[in-house]
């Protein structure tokens, strides 16, 4: 099945929009006339695009260089951590505030994700053309798509509640969620470039925020057991016994999340 976003031509890997099998025919046409509208979230000048995309990367230079400058082992660490949040961790990086390891509370590791987050969408509303032409991202980005189109096939809702599903989307810890795959939802709903960016912001401030105050409130909960029970086995017992109902409330997200794609890309496939 094809992406939802596709090369418009063999010269420019400009993608177009393209629904695929699985979204109702209804919704078709208006994603395939998407790229053709005035407000394409994708259709910015380039002058623009170097002006949006110049300023952010001056902004990251710059708050890295006066890290560097005022606070360098602080710093150090949030090069590690960037990289942690986007290649394994995600959003659950505000919990490694709480661990005393740390320069940084949770609340300021939420604030990390709503950054790294706004800066993605920035990058990939003004920057997904020069995306396509890195080696070895066309195929990654390619599967983000078509996993898009597979979200609005198995969760049709989100059509109805365009820019509330964006938010929801980001915010959601589980695998497969997240701005990248956010930003090409919005696009494929026909979002407009500012209400597009708004809400991957906004979906990444609350998902940071929101799990900075699980991290906070279970850090909480931990010094209260310890004042109120000095028998550590049972201290340990309630501790796993809480860590292992949220890891499984989160495992039977990601797999209930996996099991929706996996019927909707067989409904696809059949009917192609």
């Amino acid at each position: 099945m094809e992406g939802c976003l596709a090369a418009s031509d063999t010269d420019s890997p400009r993608p177009t929009l393209v629904a695929p099998r699985a979204v109702a025919e209804s919704t078709a046409p208006r994603l395939a006339a998407t790229a053709q509208r005035r407000d394409d979230p994708l259709d910015a000048s380039w002058t623009e695009r170097l002006w949006v995309l110049g300023s952010a990367g001056a902004a990251v230079v710059l708050a890295f260089a006066f890290g560097f400058a005022y606070h360098r082992s602080a710093t150090l660490e949030l090069v590690g951590l960037i990289p942690a949040s986007v290649f394994a961790v995600g959003k659950f990086l505000p919990i490694w505030g709480v661990t005393g390891q740390s320069h940084f509370s949770p609340w300021q590791l939420g604030c990390l994700i709503w950054a790294m987050d706004t800066v993605t969408i920035l990058t990939m509303v003004y920057g997904l053309e020069l995306l396509y032409r890195v080696p070895g991202l066309e195929a990654g980005l390619r599967r983000v798509q078509i996993n898009a189109g597979l979200v609005l096939s198995a969760y049709p809702r989100i059509r109805r509640a365009a820019v509330i599903g964006v938010v929801l989307f980001v915010l959601f810890p589980i695998a497969g969620t997240g701005a990248i795959g956010g930003a090409f939802l919005g696009i494929l709903l026909g979002l407009r470039r500012p209400v597009l960016i708004a809400a991957i912001s906004l979906g990444g401030l609350c998902g940071g925020m929101l799990m900075a105050a699980l991290a906070v409130n279970f850090a909480s909960a931990v010094q209260t057991l310890n004042a109120m029970q000095s028998d550590p086995a049972v201290k340990w017992t309630i501790m796993s016994l809480v860590a292992l109902t949220v890891i499984g409330a989160l495992l039977w997200l990601n797999r209930a999340y996996q099991r929706a794609l996996a019927s909707a890309r067989a409904d696809g496939q059949a009917d192609a």
